[in-house]
């Protein structure tokens, strides 16, 4: 590290990206605060973190969530703040009560966040930039829903602020007929976007982005999904498409911090784009940590430093898992994560792997502040989310 350490906040630190960006800042030798809305949240364990705290829950309990984030700040010292999931749209909604702390926030205002997040403002935004997307057209009722669904014969459609492979209904593909039309009702707060389904191959980016120029930049495939909805390995591809793609829309929005795109590649090799996680995902666990460190705290290269096809990563419990439950494609599954290291437990660093157990408690609380009484496959993934999302609605 060729500069002194950095005092680093680190939010929703349950999420594996964050397990591993705290592993990798403590790593570097930069002193790592994570928080999370409870305590068991697995990278708060992390040895990357020096210390943790639990604030109350962004979606839920805003104002109180900010405050709890400016005297963390105040308490442990915090040069840099690094949002790792939605919460980063409350954080900007408040970025004036932020900004006097002193503390750098590494993301962009709150309505460069929104424009990019929402499906149908993002998908115009590509065309506008020249960059493949689907035809596509907005559902803001039943009729116009049902009307849409009906243009093509293979569809696939999309809530404007779903996430994490909720909210989606199609009548093609793994996730054919999962979810009825009937059961959809678009708004026009909360709008759908209908796309004719493409056949092709998933691929995802992650980049550190300083000042509307992309430092660091990784490409990645899913070897192996969970129940079809998202990647639990993750292998680093070479795609100049995406680098291309990300930094015609970080440099028309002068972006500042870190940003994650979605593309299909169809079998003409053009990558469509899909959609935009205004935040890290998987992509940052095939950097080095040196890699990392560089990019947030080093000086800005004269370009972009991109990770190098053939770095692999999984989430190992989730493997097991999969392969328990569906013990036919267990070699399958073995050969996909064959030579990849573990996310939620690196090399001296084992705690966080414990803690993914413990932290089920969570879907026990999501389960209980939505009332719900019957188990369903979706309660793993929508537990992740339920406290620290944004689906559009005004933040008070």
């Amino acid at each position: 590290m060729a500069h002194p350490p950095v005092n680093v906040l680190v939010t929703t630190s349950r999420m594996p990206f964050a397990v591993d960006e705290i592993h990798k800042l403590g790593e570097t030798g930069n002193v790592v605060t994570a928080s999370d809305t409870f305590a068991a949240a697995p990278g708060s364990h992390s040895r990357g973190a020096a210390d943790h705290i639990v604030t109350a829950a962004p979606t839920q309990e805003t104002e109180q969530f900010i405050a709890d984030v400016v005297a963390a700040i105040a308490a442990h010292d915090i040069q840099f703040l690094l949002p790792m999931f939605e919460e980063v749209f409350y954080l900007a909604a408040h970025r004036d009560r932020l900004e006097p702390t002193g503390a750098t926030l590494f993301f962009p205002d709150f309505d460069t966040l929104a424009k990019v997040h929402d499906k149908v403002t993002f998908a115009q935004l590509c065309r506008d930039l020249g960059l493949p997307v689907a035809e596509s057209i907005t559902a803001t009722d039943d009729a116009e829903l049902k009307a849409a669904i009906g243009h093509w014969d293979h569809w696939f459609a999309r809530a404007a602020f779903g996430r994490g492979g909720l909210d989606i209904l199609t009548n093609s593909g793994p996730l054919a007929d999962e979810s009825s039309p009937d059961d959809i009702h678009p708004t026009s707060d909360d709008p759908w976007l209908v796309q004719e389904y493409l056949e092709g191959v998933d691929r995802c980016s992650w980049s550190v982005v300083r000042d509307g120029e992309i430092v660091l930049h990784s490409t990645y495939e899913h070897p192996l999904e969970i129940d079809d909805r998202g990647g639990i390995v993750f292998e680093s591809v070479d795609a100049p498409e995406t680098l291309d793609a990300a930094q015609r829309i970080v440099g028309e929005l002068g972006w500042n911090g870190q940003i994650s795109f979605d593309y299909l590649k169809t079998a003409d090799g053009v990558h469509h784009m899909v959609e935009c996680n205004p935040r890290p995902t998987a992509g940052c666990t095939v950097a080095t940590s040196e890699e990392l460190d560089a990019a947030l705290f080093g000086p800005v290269p004269d370009g972009p430093v991109v990770v190098p096809a053939g770095r692999k990563k999984m989430i190992k419990e989730a493997v097991l898992r999969d392969m328990l439950l569906h013990l036919r494609r267990a070699k399958a599954d073995a050969e996909a994560a064959k030579g990849a290291k573990g996310v939620y437990s690196q090399d001296h660093d084992h705690l966080p792997l414990l803690y993914t157990v413990l932290s089920l408690q969570h879907v026990r609380q999501y389960r209980h502040a939505l009332g719900l009484d019957k188990a369903s496959r979706e309660d793993l993934v929508a537990a992740q989310f339920f406290d620290v999302q944004w689906d559009g609605t005004a933040i008070s």
